[in-house]
């Protein structure tokens, strides 16, 4: 059975629609995405969690689109090129202002491929990150546990919902455990090729209204950042109290392919700079 693993990470993506804390007006919220302090932020996230945990995949065979705007300016489109290139399994995809969900769904119809079985969908933000072994679960689970509910309905849900929450407030940064259902990170939708949707289209605190969703909670699957520019109310979750230092630099890097150091060390060189 071929599997076609697809996700999508939107990295400041103008849209029309679809953020919480974000201006109303297109030329203000196209001024504050672009902020550099903001984008300074969002590169460090980017490069030391999320692509740390792409790289880190034991299972290579998956394609992350990282969706952006196509009037991002320079040097910020460089310096995502640059960071993207040496990652085979990312591709940039640059989207004019539109609905977000038209923005990103396009993006995946665009790719998908007509001789699979199954395609599973994935969406990462630019600080979330998912555990070296995310996508060989994502087929090893679909075959073990998900296929007999496919056959009947070709569309089901796998939500992996224990994961760790990496805090950045003030220039520190402390690891968190959480349980949440259906959060965004490690949550993977299965579908046929010629599906009409996206998991863009079906809300995803609401799945299970669709579609028959299994939670799993036998390993720790997702790494999802909170800091200043969040446009979530993540941190309004209840988290465990901080992970002590010297266990969280060892379970990150050992599960995510994260350097929590050299991660530390930068955040609190931008906390220093932006004072």
């Amino acid at each position: 059975m071929k599997i076609r693993v697809l996700g999508v990470c939107r990295f400041s993506l103008l849209v029309t629609d679809g953020f919480q804390t974000m201006p109303a007006v297109l030329a203000d919220r196209r001024a504050t995405l672009f902020d550099p302090a903001r984008l300074a932020v969002r590169f460090h996230w980017f490069e030391h969690v999320l692509l740390p945990s792409v790289r880190a995949q034991s299972d290579p065979d998956f394609t992350l689109l990282v969706v952006t705007s196509d009037d991002l300016p320079e040097p910020f489109l460089a310096r995502l090129c640059d960071l993207i290139a040496p990652v085979p399994q990312l591709e940039l995809v640059q989207a004019p202002p539109l609905p977000h969900g038209v923005a990103c769904s396009s993006a995946l119809r665009a790719r998908m491929d007509p001789e699979a079985d199954v395609v599973a969908e994935f969406r990462l933000d630019d600080d979330d990150a998912v555990a070296f072994d995310y996508v060989r679960r994502v087929r090893s689970d679909f075959r073990e546990y998900l296929a007999p509910l496919y056959e009947k309905r070709a569309l089901v849900a796998l939500d992996h919902c224990k994961g760790f929450v990496l805090t950045g407030i003030d220039g520190k940064a402390d690891l968190h455990t959480v349980a949440a259902h259906l959060w965004t990170p490690a949550l993977t939708l299965y579908m046929p090729p010629g599906h009409d949707r996206s998991l863009f289209d079906y809300p995803h605190h609401l799945l299970f209204r669709r579609m028959s969703v299994l939670s799993l909670q036998d390993s720790v699957m997702y790494v999802r950042g909170v800091h200043g520019f969040n446009d979530s109310g993540v941190a309004k979750r209840h988290l465990s109290e901080p992970i002590e230092s010297g266990r969280a630099r060892d379970w990150i890097a050992n599960r995510f392919g994260i350097d929590l150091d050299a991660f530390s060390l930068g955040l609190g060189a931008l906390h220093e700079s932006a004072k």
